[in-house]
């Protein structure tokens, strides 16, 4: 089995992303649609599949201790966005802006929650 041609656009997009660590999404995953996980390299990506207005689209949560927490979208048409981010820094000495990145921080890994992939 296969994945349909507008899954085949969201698995090259992923798999070209995540290419120098040699990681890409299990074929398997591509013919059922199920939920996944994916630890290597340093990453943790956890991901699953939707639709928005009929489109096909891949949501996944990419963490890596060498970079800052993301939560993206791939659409079958191409597309890709970014959802949210963990903020990694605040400026020193200023208690309203780390204020601010706290609770940024605190709904970001909420809705990483709501969404399943955390």
């Amino acid at each position: 089995m296969t994945a349909s041609p507008p899954l085949t656009t969201i698995q090259g997009i992923f798999d070209q992303q995540f290419a120098p660590w040699d990681i890409t999404l299990p074929a398997e995953s591509m013919v059922t649609l199920q939920p996944g996980s994916i630890t290597s390299r340093g990453w943790t990506i956890n991901y699953l599949f939707g639709k928005a207005d009929g489109l096909p689209y891949l949501e996944y949560f990419a963490s890596h201790r060498m970079t800052n927490d993301t939560l993206n979208r791939i659409y079958a048409d191409g597309r890709r966005e970014l959802i949210g981010y963990c903020q990694e820094l605040f400026p020193a000495d200023d208690p309203q802006t780390e204020a601010a990145y706290y609770q940024h921080n605190r709904q970001f890994y909420e809705e990483v929650k709501r969404k399943g992939l955390w």
